[in-house]
């Protein structure tokens, strides 16, 4: 799998680019660029990678990045099949980190300032706020020369003053591998979401990167401040999250199943230990009233 420092997604003559994405899978390359991104998901489910964190996405799914911070939507398998008719579909902007200039620095702009460096750190929007960028995202894709300007500006405004966010780290997230590195990296997060439903050696991986399992293991720990068996059940979790909060009736010991825990009482006590409750609680917090 090969990984790539993008270039620039935006022209040299463009401030900012707004495009709809519909393609058979999102992009299953882990990447970086130095531009922010607002990407919000409107058809399609998988795992997304941000930085160090690991959560399932699926429709309404909306985030913000600042400039260098790396990221990958891996869809879900069935997105790589060649029989299934799935299609993603998402709304994306990319804007210049300097395209405001000095005029970031006035008084009028203070708010906007605070957004950017909140951007460092990775936000997810959530609730109302949601429904509301997704139509101004849209009619920026659809507006031309200054009045689209405009609405960026206006729309950066809304995304500064909304109130249902929360942060993807807890602090300014550092971009610091080398791209030999991270093309490394790109190898781990697909391997992982295609196969993190089977058991997982790490002679798997190992032999992937061309590594011993010790090296891999300090190797894994070093560049993602995380053990690979923490990785694995994180993301093992996260997708439980998603099985629980859909209304198919899977029973909680079918999805322990499908999320590879080898037993029951494994996959509360891990649940409960991320989560902060029970599978069960989980589920009824998605119950119809």
């Amino acid at each position: 799998m090969k990984f790539a420092l993008q270039k620039s997604p935006i022209p040299e003559s463009r401030i900012f680019v707004a495009k709809e994405l519909k393609e058979k899978h999102f992009d299953a390359t882990w990447h970086a660029h130095s531009e922010y991104q607002l990407f919000m998901v409107l058809k399609g489910t998988g795992t997304r990678f941000i930085g160090n964190t690991v959560q399932s996405f699926n429709e309404g799914d909306l985030t913000f990045l600042g400039p260098g911070m790396p990221h990958l939507w891996r869809s879900d398998s069935t997105y790589f099949d060649k029989r299934s008719k799935l299609l993603t579909h998402g709304l994306v902007i990319y804007f210049r980190a300097d395209f405001i200039g000095d005029l970031i620095e006035k008084e009028e702009m203070q708010q906007v300032k605070d957004l950017f460096e909140k951007a460092k750190r990775g936000i997810a929007y959530y609730g109302q706020t949601v429904s509301r960028l997704a139509a101004m995202m849209t009619h920026i894709i659809e507006a031309h020369g200054a009045a689209s300007l405009i609405q960026l500006l206006q729309m950066l405004e809304t995304m500064a003053q909304a109130k249902n966010y929360h942060l993807l780290h807890n602090a300014d997230y550092i971009y610091g591998l080398k791209e030999s590195e991270t093309r490394r990296i790109n190898v781990v997060y697909n391997y992982a979401a295609q196969h993190f439903r089977s058991r997982i050696a790490l002679q798997e991986l190992a032999d992937l990167l061309s590594m011993t399992p010790t090296s891999f293991s300090r190797y894994f720990r070093m560049k993602t401040s995380k053990s690979f068996s923490d990785f694995i059940t994180e993301l093992r979790i996260r997708h439980a999250c998603k099985l629980l909060s859909e209304e198919d009736g899977k029973t909680i010991n079918q999805v322990s199943y499908e999320c590879g825990f080898n037993t029951l009482s494994n996959f509360n006590r891990q649940f409960r230990l991320y989560m902060k409750m029970t599978p069960k609680g989980y589920r009824e917090q998605f119950s119809v009233l």
